[in-house]
This record gives structure tokens, C-alpha cells and sequence, in this order.
């Protein structure tokens, strides 16, 4: 008997597939799985077929498809004249019906995150202050161990605090707002943060702690802010990992150049519009695998007031130079630096332009876990997989 012909009584499927024997024949009596053959005393004996045939309901059950839909796709309903078409259309339903909830699940794990950092920053590091000739930056440092500074545009102390978390126990781990982010707040008179601002206050606060090299890992764009250091300042770079830098700069794509060039002009006088068109063109709000492809467009709920004014300064003075910046490939070059970017940031801008930053460098390009925000949504997955970048 080969394992098509292998029969298995309900004892044997309940061990297999983890359901009790009181649930699979509850799923047969309200016709969610077809009823499987007997033998001479009326025992049950399920095929290999209708064990994985069960197994595959599990998976859907799981991921929330409604019992009347799995019946239809398991075929306990054989009223269908098209069961492969049926299947298609069921499963492509419900994976819109999973992307959907893994989005709403990744808004409240964002939510949740930020609290666990919140309280996490309360109890392990405090508020400093570094004061620039036009403002103030506030920074914080927590741990022990060589130095690593997380770099953020616009992402400051609030986003990385949770990945600082699970970092500060092999590392000095220092946050920074930049400047207008934060507590690092504007004021009158202060130079505008682009990457070449930014990075002359990186390298101040790098020389607070420090005049030798240091680590560093910069995401979107704060890695646009550390090739600008690396450029400025090499001697303070011991190693930098650049996690997907939005630099349309190096797509040679006039549509999303337009695009970008149009959303950030609107920001002060539309916020709402320029926030959703960056969020369509750049994609960065969706897990996108490699055969997958951003929305084109996805509505985004109205904005409340404080949200709105964060963006008039990110999308209208932060975001355009830096998605616009040039890098110096040669000065790059002559620093230990390591590109990355999400392993679900497929198709999406920032994973396209650090795929070509890449080829112009002659590096791999590594994956790593979550999506443009994986270092504040998944900080621990994130933490595992960058902490060997940075021990190379």
C-alpha cells in the first residue's frame, strides 16, 4: 500500500492535524469537510487526501475564513460546477481579508510598541540635552558595551526606543530627534534638516560621547543622514548599516520624481493630500513579498490636527532633500557599510532605490525582518538579525 492508499482512523488524523475527534466530527455534520469512508464496522477511515484536505481547513480557520466559505473550498458542497475557479476566488478574497488584518494588527503592534518604549525609556535612560548654534538636540543613551547610535529621519527617540531596548544589553545604545522632530523642537532661525544639517549634528553628538568611530544603523532617512557623514566626517564611521534609504534620487523614475516633488511642495497647505500620495507612491505602508506589488492606492483616514502639523515639517522641509540627495559612492565606499531592507518591502520605492545604491556599490543587499518600518514594528526580530551586521 503506497501512502495515496494509507488509511487513518480518527484517532490517528486528531493526532496528526491537533483537533479533537469532537471537533472533525463536528466539522462532518454541519458539512464543512465531506464525510470520509468506513470500513465494515463503521469506523472512520480518512486517506491521506482527506488529511491534508483537513489540514488546509485548519489553516483557514486559523486565519479567520468563515466556516460557509471553507466548506465551499474544502468541496463538502458539491453543488459547485467550477470547484478550481471557486477555490481561486475564495482564497483571493480571503487573502485580502488577511492583508487587511495583518494591517490593522501592525497599527495596533505599532500602538503597543510605542508604549512598551514609552515606559521602557522611563525606567532606563533620560532625557539630555546638546545644544547646537541654532537649536537643541535631546538624546538619550541606555546600556553598555561599544557605541551605537540609531539614526532616524524623521523617526527619533519615540521610534527606536523599543529596538534601543533590545539592543542596550550588548550595546551603548544613543537616540537622537532630529532636529524639528520631537523634543529636538524648531525654532525661529534654525537651518533646514537636510542631510548635510543633519549629519554635522550627528557628528556633534558622536563627538559628545566620543572622538573615535562608532557603529550605527540609519533607517529611511537616517541612512541618507549617515552617507552624508560618511562623507563628511569617515574617521567617526566604524561600521553603518543602512536600512533601506529612500532615495528616489537613484531610480531614474521622472513619474515618481514628479510625484514626490508634487507632494512635498502641497505639504503646508495640504498635509492630508501630501500624506496620502507619499503613502501611495512609496508603498512603505504595505508587506509586499517578491511577487507582490504595493497598492496603488489605499484611502487613508483622516489625519488629526497634531499628525498634520508633524508632516507639514517631515513631508514639507525634511523629506524632500533627503529622498532627492545624491551619494557620494566614492566617500561610501571608504567606510564598512552594510545595505539592507525589508524582506516584505518588495516593489515599494525605498527597497528599489537601496537595490540600486547597491549596484553602485557592488554589495549584497540583505533582507531583514518587517516591511520600511520593520525597526519600530518588529524590534526584536530586528535586533536578532542586525546585531550580527554590526559584529562582522
Amino acid at each position: 500500500m503506497d501512502d495515496a492508499d494509507e488509511l487513518f482512523s480518527i484517532a490517528e488524523v486528531s493526532a496528526r492535524i491537533g483537533l479533537a475527534p469532537d471537533t472533525l466530527r463536528y466539522f462532518e455534520r454541519q458539512g464543512i469537510v465531506p464525510s470520509p469512508r468506513r470500513d465494515n464496522a463503521g469506523h472512520r477511515q480518512y486517506t491521506t487526501a482527506d488529511v491534508e484536505l483537513i489540514r488546509m481547513l485548519v489553516h483557514l480557520r486559523e486565519t479567520g475564513m468563515p466556516l460557509a466559505d471553507i466548506a465551499q473550498f474544502t468541496g463538502a458542497d458539491d453543488k459547485v460546477t467550477d470547484p478550481a475557479g471557486l477555490r481561486l476566488e475564495l482564497l483571493t478574497a480571503h487573502r485580502r481579508r488577511v492583508q487587511d488584518r495583518r494591517e490593522d494588527l501592525d497599527r495596533a503592534l505599532k500602538v503597543i510598541s510605542r508604549k512598551i518604549a514609552d515606559y521602557s525609556e522611563r525606567t532606563t535612560s533620560s532625557l539630555e540635552l546638546l545644544d547646537r548654534p541654532d537649536c537643541t538636540i535631546a538624546f538619550s543613551a541606555q546600556g553598555e558595551g561599544p557605541l551605537l547610535f540609531l539614526v532616524g529621519a524623521p523617526a527619533g527617540r519615540a521610534g527606536f526606543a523599543a529596538l534601543a531596548h533590545e539592543l542596550a544589553g550588548r550595546f551603548r545604545v544613543v537616540t537622537h530627534d532630529p532636529r524639528g522632530i520631537g523634543a529636538s523642537r524648531a525654532v525661529s532661525e534654525m537651518a533646514p534638516p537636510t542631510p548635510e544639517v543633519l549629519a554635522e549634528d550627528l557628528a556633534a553628538l558622536v563627538d559628545r560621547f566620543t572622538g573615535g568611530p562608532a557603529l550605527f544603523v540609519g533607517t529611511s532617512g537616517g541612512a541618507v543622514t549617515l552617507l552624508e557623514l560618511a562623507k563628511q566626517h569617515p574617521h567617526l564611521v566604524d561600521r553603518a548599516v543602512l536600512h533601506e534609504p529612500p532615495l528616489v534620487s537613484l531610480l531614474n523614475d521622472a513619474d515618481l520624481t514628479d510625484r514626490a516633488a508634487a507632494a512635498f511642495i502641497a505639504a503646508e497647505t495640504d498635509p492630508q493630500w501630501a500624506v496620502q500620495e507619499f503613502f501611495d507612491f512609496s508603498g512603505a505602508g504595505h508587506h509586499t513579498g517578491p511577487d507582490q506589488t504595493p497598492p496603488v492606492h489605499m484611502a487613508l483616514p483622516e489625519l488629526p490636527t497634531e499628525e498634520l502639523e508633524k508632516n507639514r515639517y517631515f513631508l514639507g522641509r525634511m523629506a524632500g532633500p533627503t529622498v532627492f540627495y545624491v551619494p557620494d559612492i566614492e566617500a561610501t565606499r571608504r567606510i564598512s557599510v552594510v545595505l539592507c531592507a525589508g524582506a516584505l518591502s518588495h516593489h515599494q520605492m525605498a527597497r528599489r532605490a537601496t537595490q540600486a545604491l547597491a549596484g553602485q556599490l557592488g554589495l549584497p543587499l540583505i533582507d531583514m525582518p518587517g516591511n520600511h518600518v520593520g525597526a519600530s514594528a518588529e524590534p526584536t526580530e530586528f535586533a536578532r538579525a542586525v546585531v550580527p551586521l554590526l559584529e562582522r
